[in-house]
């Protein structure tokens, strides 16, 4: 059974005294609890799999040594974590690593920006803040094909989206293509 909201923000207000700056680096999100935290990249509280996808530029021989894999161009987390997290934090350059790891916690998702609710950035970094930085990997996203963010974008329904994520009404991608809407 997965954890709740109020079990994480008990938890991270322990761990995380003190509020903690996130910042855009061109692409990719500087998230300074990352670190203490590695909740997303270390063991997760299901076996089900969370499928972050690899674009075409990151497949390369012996992928199984850095990740588990859904498929051939698909990493993903379960109850396992990830393969290149270390005591140190993630051991492969950003390059190598998912779009989905330097987004977080922005999460693409059915073609739109969302946040992670128990993600320890998400708690205490303020909405107004979280939304600029949305903003920001929003404008950096649409420099991508429309194949590849379909790819890397999960689909999950309604119902998961409520219970695990924030929206933040930014469209990245539709049926008519990629642009940025904000709604």
């Amino acid at each position: 059974m997965q954890k709740g909201f109020w079990h994480y923000l008990e938890l991270w207000r322990e761990r995380f005294p003190r509020p903690r700056p996130l910042q855009w680096r061109g692409h990719w999100l500087e998230n300074p609890y990352c670190q203490d935290c590695r909740y997303c990249c270390g063991p997760q509280d299901s076996n089900t799999p969370f499928p972050m996808a690899l674009l075409p530029s990151q497949l390369r021989p012996n992928l199984d040594d850095d990740f588990y894999l859904l498929n051939a161009d698909t990493a993903c987390l379960d109850a396992r974590g990830c393969k290149a997290d270390t005591d140190q934090g993630c051991r492969l350059p950003h390059a190598q690593r998912p779009v989905a790891c330097g987004l977080f916690p922005l999460v693409l998702v059915n073609g739109s920006l969302y946040l992670y609710k128990t993600c320890p950035a998400v708690i205490f970094t303020p909405l107004e803040q979280l939304a600029a930085l949305g903003l920001e990997a929003g404008r950096w996203l649409t420099g991508f094909s429309l194949e590849n963010l379909r790819h890397i974008s999960l689909d999950l329904c309604e119902q998961t989206l409520a219970e695990r994520y924030i929206s933040l009404s930014i469209g990245i991608f539709d049926a008519k293509g990629v642009r940025l809407d904000l709604r």
